[in-house]
């Protein structure tokens, strides 16, 4: 059983203990939790939490209630706690970061998801680096297609996922780009369309690095497969991804081997293997610089 998506991003908020108060007539059961997705955790069922006291995300955080009865929040202000209410297909942004303490008595019917910062900035951002959408926490967005986009993404996922990371992208560029439009501090520039990777070959690329994380996989060999010379595809890719294609790549490889982290028993020269580092010292080097710990601080923590 899977912990809920609430408890997987926790960080210590300015020198305070983050705590998470759970329902214990309530299991904490999940209906649906996301593969591999890089980037976008995704889980819904039977709200189990309680309250949550100085608490920050590391990823940005949407909840919506799919009850058809209304939710009501109390939410911290720094006059005091305030009432907030959601009705059925009400949502609520908070920013990662965000400090934030939340009471709910209900067990109502949810859909959660947590999205990584720097892949929510690389779907809305027309020119990665020079332009960052910034997210203030939002309650009560109704009128937005979140819900279709939701509801989209929890039938994938029950389905086992068909349509491929490629579908999942898609859709968390849309729901990426509505967070933006409603709960973003400025309005999201609007992109040009330039030349870019074919939608068959931007899923077949996709695929490709997604299923073999641990192999050697070359712009040459990614190249071949979608019909393009390499200094062809390295630009079309970029143009469609908004990063080269070896540093994509190694946001996933470390998406993975962040997952692979969670075993109980996991090793680190095992975990290095399979997300296709060349050692575990490469490995952990690579590790720290984009989540700030080693891995081998990671294992120690869950343990």
């Amino acid at each position: 059983m899977q912990p809920q998506l609430i408890e997987l991003n926790a960080a210590r908020g300015a020198g305070r203990l983050s705590h998470v108060e759970t329902r214990r007539d309530i299991p904490p059961f999940v209906t649906t939790q996301a593969f591999d997705w890089p980037g976008l955790r995704l889980e819904a069922g039977r709200n189990n939490i309680a309250g949550v006291d100085d608490f920050v995300g590391m990823h940005h955080y949407v909840s919506m209630n799919l009850d058809d009865r209304p939710l009501t929040l109390e939410v911290k202000e720094p006059t005091g706690f305030r009432r907030v209410v959601l009705r059925r297909g009400g949502a609520w942004v908070c920013p990662a970061g965000d400090l934030v303490s939340v009471r709910l008595n209900s067990t109502f019917n949810y859909v959660r998801m947590s999205i990584d910062p720097i892949y929510f900035d690389r779907l809305v951002t027309a020119e990665p680096g020079n332009y960052t959408i910034e997210l203030q926490r939002t309650y009560g967005i109704t009128k937005s297609q979140i819900g279709h986009i939701v509801g989209a993404l929890i039938a994938e996922a029950d389905a086992g996922n068909p349509g491929g990371l490629a579908f999942v992208d898609a859709l968390a560029t849309g729901l990426s780009h509505q967070l933006a439009l409603h709960a973003g501090t400025h309005p999201p520039p609007v992109q040009r369309l330039r030349g870019g990777l074919s939608t068959a070959a931007k899923r077949r690329t996709l695929e490709l690095m997604t299923e073999h994380l641990e192999g050697n996989l070359t712009v040459q060999l990614l190249a071949d497969e979608v019909g393009l010379s390499p200094a062809h595809f390295a630009r079309a890719f970029r143009e469609t991804i908004g990063r080269a294609p070896h540093q994509y790549l190694l946001t996933l490889r470390l998406e993975r081997a962040r997952r692979l982290l969670d075993a109980p028993e996991a090793m680190l020269s095992e975990v290095a293997q399979r997300t296709g580092f060349a050692d575990q010292a490469h490995f952990t080097r690579l590790f720290k610089r984009e989540f700030g710990v080693t891995p081998g601080t990671v294992v120690r923590s869950r343990r």
